[in-house]
């Protein structure tokens, strides 16, 4: 009964070590243009998308750096949705820079738009554009995760002759079947680009890339069950001594 007794709290504390270890964040950012093909002096908005949230605790905040022609586009506005602040220059935009980093009013877990950028095509624009954000972080209050990058090919009509710009290593573009809550966007929105034109050049960089260190945790992990079956050994052992003197 004894023996049952020991080898069953090992397989408890196991369980409960290995959960700590691999309960893990993970999501998907996706970067989302209302349209992709747009003419000189128009207005366009760019979703900046999450969706596929693995935690138990939900994000809260996001960061990142936010790249598109300067020579080519104006930055009109962003605003913040669904909880998220909007990226302020001076307080949470570096103008300079591009970095953003924003917080979420509460924890959240559903697929939702975290902020929509309003971008001008300026008349001297050239024609290939690529609008996203690079070097992204979310985090859920705990260890943040890295994002490579997120990002979307735009089109000008009539704009100056350039060259298509190099396309970065591409991820697997997120979970289709991903639900966003009411009055969220639809599926088609959040992560891959599902546009109507069914522009190829799209693409988006959205599954987490900085996952736990499941290597360094599983010695750890290795290390303490055999701790713990040596000390029960141990324990069992002089358990039966015990017994044994007791009985003499």
């Amino acid at each position: 009964m004894k023996k049952t007794l020991i080898f069953t709290l090992i397989a408890i504390v196991t369980i409960c070590i290995m959960g700590n270890v691999y309960a893990a964040l993970s999501c998907n950012i996706g970067v989302q243009a209302s349209k992709t093909e747009i003419k000189k002096n128009e207005e366009f908005t760019v979703n900046v998308n999450v969706s596929n949230i693995q935690s138990e605790r939900g994000i809260i905040s996001m960061g990142g750096t936010l790249e598109y022609d300067k020579d080519s586009l104006e930055l009109v506005k962003m605003e913040g949705k669904n909880g998220w602040e909007t990226p302020t220059e001076g307080a949470s935009y570096n103008v300079a820079n591009g970095k953003i980093a924003i917080t979420r009013s509460g924890l959240g877990k559903n697929a939702e738009t975290i902020f929509t950028i309003t971008f001008k095509v300026k008349e001297s624009s050239k024609q290939n554009l690529i609008v996203g954000m690079k070097d992204i972080s979310v985090a859920d209050g705990t260890q943040p995760i890295k994002i490579a990058q997120a990002y979307q090919n735009i089109t000008v009509t009539g704009g100056t002759s350039n060259p298509v710009p190099d396309e970065p290593t591409v991820n697997p573009t997120p979970n289709p079947d991903d639900k966003p809550s009411t009055d969220k966007p639809s599926n088609s929105t959040l992560g891959g680009n599902t546009n109507s034109n069914k522009n190829t050049n799209n693409k988006n960089i959205t599954k987490s890339q900085s996952l736990p260190k499941a290597g360094d945790n599983t010695k750890v992990l290795g290390i303490l069950v055999i701790a713990i079956i040596i000390i029960a050994v141990v324990f069992f052992i002089k358990m039966k001594l015990f017994n044994k003197k007791m009985g003499q």
